[in-house]
C-alpha cells in the first residue's frame, strides 16, 4: 500500500508500508535535472520518480530497512528445545571455584535439570533451567548485559554473546568472572562451565 503526503514547498513525501517493514522514504533536490542513480544513494533499494496530480516534484528513495534481531533470533533457533541432562562430568570443583558451599554442591551434584530455551521474532532469548530442587529462568537479548540472580543465588552482571556459533554466558560478580559455552555437537547441547583453570561438562539432548 502507498500512503502519499504533500509539505510545503513543492515536495511530496511518501510513505510505503509493507508486511515484512515500514519503508520511510523522501524527495531529493534537484530531481529534474535528470535521472537519479541508485549508486549515489548505497542504502537505497531503488529510486522511483514523478509527479503529483498537481504538477509538483515527487522523487523519492525506497530504503532498505534490515532487521538484526531477526537475524540474531535465526542464529539462536539450533539451541531452541528442551534439553535433558545426561552427563555432568567435574561439575562439583567448579562449584567449589565459583564459591558453593558445601551443603549447597551436595544437591547440585544430585540435581539433573532440564534446559528450555526458546527465543521470539524480536530476539528475545529465554533459559529456564528445571529441576526438582529448583527453577531459574532468564531472559535476554545478545549482546545486551542484564542483572542475574544464578540457582546458587549469587547476583551478577551477565552478558550472553554468539562466538563461533557458540552461546556464550559471561557473569560477573563480586571482581570474579565465569563462563558457560554452550554449543550442539552431533545433535546434542555441550555446557562448559569455566572458571579459571577449571571446568566442568554437562551434557544434554533434546527431547522428542
Amino acid at each position: 500500500m502507498l500512503l502519499a503526503s504533500e509539505a510545503r514547498g513543492g515536495i511530496s513525501t511518501f510513505h510505503y508500508v509493507t508486511s515484512q517493514a515500514v519503508i520511510g522514504s523522501r524527495c531529493v533536490a534537484g530531481c529534474r535535472a535528470g535521472p537519479l542513480k541508485t549508486s549515489l544513494f548505497p542504502h537505497c533499494k531503488r529510486v522511483e520518480s514523478g509527479v503529483t496530480p498537481q504538477g509538483r516534484c515527487c522523487c523519492f528513495l525506497l530504503l532498505r530497512i534490515s532487521h538484526p534481531e531477526k537475524k540474531l533470533a535465526k542464529m539462536v533457533e539450533k539451541f531452541v528445545g528442551t534439553w535433558k541432562m545426561i552427563s555432568s562430568d567435574n561439575f562439583d570443583d567448579y562449584m567449589k571455584a565459583i564459591g558453593v558451599g558445601f551443603a549447597t554442591r551436595q544437591v547440585g551434584n544430585r540435581t539433573k535439570p532440564n534446559l528450555v530455551v526458546t527465543v521470539d521474532e524480536q530476539g528475545m532469548v529465554c533459559m529456564k533451567s528445571q529441576s526438582t530442587f529448583k527453577t531459574t529462568e532468564i531472559k535476554f537479548k545478545l549482546n545486551e548485559p542484564f542483572e542475574e540472580t544464578t540457582a546458587d543465588d549469587r547476583k551478577t552482571r551477565t552478558v550472553v554473546t554468539l562466538e563461533n556459533g557458540k552461546l556464550v554466558q559471561k557473569q560477573s560478580w563480586d571482581g570474579k568472572e565465569t563462563n558457560i559455552e554452550r554449543e550442539i555437537a552431533d545433535g546434542k547441547l555441550i555446557a562448559k562451565c569455566i572458571m579459571g583453570d577449571v571446568v566442568a561438562v554437562r551434557m544434554y539432548v533434546k527431547e522428542a
